[in-house]
């Protein structure tokens, strides 16, 4: 039996290393799709580069564990199945389940193994990748200036430029010298074009056919008006340049950025859930206190509180007491204003629960994906071994792309749940879990068919019945 689990773990461990290798460098490529523009000419060491890849593969692990653990086990006992091997052990009474036995402990193992990865580990490299494309982000901006806006990064100046084109041209341009406190003058453009300097300290940027408008200082006797402001002065061509020294990139301490729920381990999420929680009903109850005391219950200053604290509260006692039509239209008039005050104070409190309840259902999503994750690691497992052992295929055939397409199901469905979980569309449990939870009776079924030995997966068996049939 040792024998025969050494060669079932022997025949796994290959597989299992290529394809996590294989699908994380996959996932790390469609991951670096997104920085692909902040990395391209910011001229940064490749050092950078390097440790910003590695920190995105490690970001990768979680989802590649599931796939790697799926295509290998379907390969493995394929290849067994295609070998013959299967029926040998059977023959010598050993079951499926026997031979899945090492594999199955391998399995709990790297799932709890994903679990502390996840937990413990991978929310400090989430911190230092966060800081590391921030850095890398506000480092040389030529790229980062956007259409339409008024960037202000640049020392001294405010650019706005209308369009941007692919070979660093651009159109209608608008800059101001906001180095003075008084706003000095601005250039208007028509075109021009960026690039940056040989050395990577300066930004150039080369205007063409546009105006300068400076503040004309002439002095003005009193009581006359200014008629022209500022003075034009017209050019085809003009040059400027800005310092990009307070643009060089520099790392800065994880901890001075700011923590999300990626960053936090279950402890962290925990007291977070706990303390947004209270700080709700503490909120609450705050509010209840102050409608209270200054809506609801608020004596007017109509009639004498005395008065007031002698009869109930209701409409007709009161104002049965006011025989003044002015008093009654004062009174009225009170009520509606404290009516609409109350109801302006209850919508800012709805605004406040609901921004509390995001950071509240936030806490909960990470929190729950952490061992949804982990947990997937075995749903692949139930799937990809008796999915291989029915069809008795090895290598990279068609067992291998339909295991794919379930990874596929099982990551697109895990991702956006999460995302509607973390809208509040629904709820943080059912998101996180819903995945595994639609796979884990097709793993159970699997090995059911996989122990009673069907032909589920087998095209001769269909043939067969289709012979019969016609």
């Amino acid at each position: 039996m040792k024998k025969l689990h050494r060669l079932v773990f022997q025949t796994f461990l290959g597989p299992f290393i290529i394809t996590l290798v294989i699908s994380n460098f996959l996932l790390l490529m469609i991951w670096m799709v997104k920085y692909l523009e902040d990395i391209i000419g910011k001229g940064l060491e490749f050092s950078i580069i390097l440790e910003m890849m590695g920190r995105g593969a490690l970001n990768q692990i979680p989802f590649s564990l599931p796939l790697a653990m799926l295509l290998s086990s379907t390969m493995t006992f394929g290849k067994l199945g295609e070998t013959v091997e299967l029926i040998a052990m059977k023959s010598l009474g050993i079951s499926l389940q026997k031979a899945m036995t090492p594999l199955l402990a391998f399995a709990v193992m790297i799932t709890i193994g994903a679990f502390f990865f996840t937990n413990n580990y991978l929310p400090y490299s989430n911190k230092k990748l966060k800081a590391l494309v921030g850095d890398i982000r506000v480092s040389k901006p030529e790229l980062l200036i956007p259409e339409g806006v008024f960037y202000n990064q640049l020392r001294g100046y405010t650019i706005r430029i209308g369009k941007k084109y692919e070979d660093k041209s651009i159109a209608d341009v608008l800059i101001f010298d906001d180095s003075n406190a008084g706003m000095d003058g601005f250039i208007a453009a028509d075109s021009g074009n960026m690039a940056l300097s040989s050395s990577g300290k300066f930004l150039i940027l080369n205007l063409i056919n546009g105006n300068t408008y400076r503040r004309d200082r002439e002095k003005v006797k009193p009581g006359k008006k200014k008629k022209i402001p500022y003075v034009r002065n017209k050019f085809k061509t003009n040059q400027i340049l800005f310092d990009l020294s307070g643009f060089e990139f520099e790392k800065t301490n994880p901890s001075d950025r700011g923590k999300s729920t990626r960053n936090m381990n279950i402890t962290e999420l925990s007291a977070g859930i706990d303390s947004l929680n209270n700080k709700r009903l503490d909120r609450l109850i705050s509010a209840r206190k102050d409608l209270d005391h200054k809506y609801f219950f608020r004596p007017d200053t109509t009639f004498k509180y005395k008065t007031l604290k002698r009869i109930k509260y209701n409409r007709d006692s009161i104002i049965s007491l006011i025989k003044d039509s002015n008093k009654l239209k004062n009174l009225y008039s009170s009520g509606l204003n404290l009516s609409r005050n109350s109801k302006n104070y209850i919508s800012r409190i709805e605004t406040t629960l609901d921004n509390n309840d995001k950071f509240i259902i936030s806490h909960q999503t990470e929190w729950h994906k952490k061992f949804s994750m982990a947990f997937a690691c075995i749903v692949m497992f139930f799937i990809g071994a008796p999915f291989g052992a029915i069809v008795r295929k090895g290598g990279l055939g068609l067992p291998v792309v339909i295991g794919i397409l379930l990874f596929l199901f099982y990551y697109v469905t895990s991702t956006t749940m999460g995302k509607m979980a973390k809208k509040g569309d629904v709820n943080p449990v059912l998101g996180m879990w819903i995945a595994p939870l639609i796979l884990s009776p097709v793993g159970l079924f699997l090995t059911y068919k996989a122990t009673t030995d069907s032909n589920l997966f087998r095209w001769e068996a269909y043939k067969r019945i289709f012979k019969k049939i016609f």
